[in-house]
Formats: structure tokens, C-alpha cells, sequence
């Protein structure tokens, strides 16, 4: 019995030990549960008490930096401006605590444009409307906006201060293919009649016909102008996305340029415009030339005496 007892003396001894340190510990239900929070929609678990610091370096949050860009569009400097991790939709000190159900949003940071510089130089003379409709000169001011870093020329716009100065004259456009035979008989009654016209053509025509080009340039008073590669008019040319804009006014420049004609006008399709196609035009060095009369020869059922009886009915000086 004695030796039982040495035994069984250790024994409960061992027992009070482990009691006793299992009292010591805390148990690990007894620890806060982690908060779930969502980022960009996705469920994440954090630490309970976690702040936003935490939640950013534990679960990896970078939102994208925003990048420094030209007036054109075209970035000078990545990753400039930092993004935002929004909690509920709004910005938070990095040390605040979390909650549960709190949602996170990755907000990038902000594209900026450079800094622009803007020149205003005089035109007491005056300069005819950008875009035309009429002839004449206004008298006002060339307004040119440029950016700082990369000197790029953002827009060129000429505001007028004065009334116009209408000659008594018109201003006689075509716009024209070109096309074999109606072309070279158009320019025969130019030739005839002596006067004055301007051809806007189509680039994609006129890489074609490269010798109605020439015809039209040999013909006295007779300008060659540009009026896009291929003449979109859906949708309207002034809803055009910009690259196509840029695209199909330069590709007409080009290959009137190979042809030997300094273009410095354009038509857009259909009289389709917009302050970017303005914009554009102008960065390119062209000026964009509308009209008052349209005689509607394109029209089903359109004559000859019916085209005639259109434009005299509505022409006067500057038309």
C-alpha cells in the first residue's frame, strides 16, 4: 500500500502542475474573432482592432498612382499622384480601427494634365472665322494655349473683338471627288469664265487620280483643299473619335503634300464639327471652312436649272 501511495503522490502532483498551467494560458476562444471586411468586393479577414495601416500592409492594398500627362494626352511622368484606399466611400486617417462589414475601395490615383501657359497676340487686321461660314475678316486676337513642360501646343483659338468686314464677293467650293470627266469639265468652265474656286478633295480619291489633282492645280485661281481620306459620315464627323479625326485629316494632308499642294483648309463630311475637330484641325495647320448656301446637287431629283435657281436665290455678298 505504501508503495502505491509514493506513486500515486507524484501523480496528482503532475495533475495540479498542467491545471495549473492551463489556468495561466488563455485559451484561444477566448481571443477577439478576426473582422471581415471586403476590398473591391472580395471577402478579407483581419486581426480584430486592425486599422487601415494595417489592412493596407497585411493585405497588400496598392492602388495605382496616377501619371503626370501633355496636353496631348501623352504621359510625361508615371506614377506621380498616389492612389486612395476609401473606407465607406470615404477617405480615413491611416490609424483608424476597422469594423466589420467596413468596405474598401481601391481608388487610383488621378491622371493630371501639365501646367499650360496662355499667349494672346493682337489681330487688329482680322482673320476670317475658324470655323468659316462666311467670307470676311474679323478683327481680334490669336489666344494660344501651350503646355509648360513639354511645349506642346494645346489649342489655338481666334476670338474676335470686333464686327466683321464682309467683301462684296463670294466664295465658289466644290466638293469634289475627284472624279473622272465631271471634274475636267468642271474645271473647263473655270477656265472659261475665269473664275475662282476651291476643290476639296478627297484623299483617298485623289491618290487615285493623281492627274486631276494636277489638272485642278494648273487651272488658274483654283485651290485643292482637304476634306478627309475617306469621308466618314456615321457617325457625324464632330462625334468622331479624335484619333480618327487626326487620322483622316493629316493621311489627306500627306498625300496632297506628295502631290505638291500646301493644304491649309479643311471640310469636314456632311459639315460635321466640334471644338476637339477644331482643335485638331488647327494643331495639323489647317482652318475649317463651312458654308452658307448649299445648293443641294446631291439631293434625288436635283437639275441643273434647280441647282442654278437654289444658289442665286440665297447667295449675297460673303455667301
Amino acid at each position: 500500500m505504501a508503495r502505491i501511495g509514493r506513486i500515486g503522490f507524484p501523480l496528482a502532483a503532475v495533475c495540479a502542475v498542467i491545471a495549473g498551467s492551463a489556468w495561466l494560458t488563455p485559451d484561444a476562444s477566448d481571443q477577439p474573432p478576426p473582422i471581415s471586411v471586403s476590398v473591391d468586393g472580395s471577402a478579407r479577414q483581419l486581426a480584430a482592432g486592425s486599422t487601415l495601416a494595417d489592412a493596407v500592409a497585411s493585405l497588400g492594398l496598392h492602388p495605382r498612382a496616377g501619371d503626370l500627362v501633355d496636353v496631348t494626352g501623352v504621359t510625361l511622368r508615371t506614377s506621380v499622384y498616389p492612389g486612395t484606399v476609401l473606407v465607406d466611400g470615404a477617405a480615413v486617417a491611416a490609424n483608424d480601427r476597422l469594423r466589420s462589414g467596413d468596405r474598401l475601395r481601391l481608388q487610383p490615383g488621378p491622371d493630371r494634365t501639365e501646367p499650360v501657359t496662355v499667349r494672346r497676340v493682337p489681330v487688329p487686321g482680322g482673320e476670317p472665322a475658324d470655323p468659316e461660314y462666311y467670307l470676311g475678316r474679323v478683327p481680334g486676337e490669336e489666344v494660344t494655349v501651350q503646355g509648360k513642360i513639354s511645349g506642346k501646343v494645346a489649342s489655338s483659338a481666334f476670338h474676335a473683338t470686333g464686327p466683321a468686314s464682309v467683301p462684296h464677293a463670294v466664295a465658289l467650293t466644290f466638293d469634289d471627288g475627284p472624279w473622272p470627266g465631271q471634274t475636267l469639265r468642271i474645271l473647263a468652265i473655270l477656265r472659261r469664265l475665269h473664275a475662282p474656286a476651291t476643290f476639296f478633295v478627297v484623299g483617298d480619291l485623289a491618290e487615285h487620280f493623281p492627274r486631276l489633282i494636277a489638272a485642278e492645280r494648273r487651272t488658274p485661281g483654283v485651290l485643292v483643299e482637304d476634306h478627309s481620306w475617306t469621308h466618314p459620315l456615321v457617325p457625324p464627323f464632330g462625334e468622331q473619335r479624335p484619333k480618327t479625326v487626326r487620322f483622316q485629316i493629316a493621311r489627306t494632308l500627306q498625300t496632297l503634300t506628295a502631290e505638291g499642294v500646301h493644304a491649309t483648309l479643311f471640310r469636314p463630311p456632311g459639315g460635321g464639327w466640334s471644338d476637339k475637330v477644331v482643335a485638331i484641325a488647327s494643331s495639323l495647320g489647317v482652318r475649317l471652312v463651312l458654308w452658307s448656301v448649299d445648293p443641294r446637287d446631291w439631293a434625288a431629283g436635283a437639275t441643273a436649272k434647280g441647282v442654278a435657281h437654289s444658289v442665286l436665290t440665297h447667295v449675297h455678298a460673303g455667301s
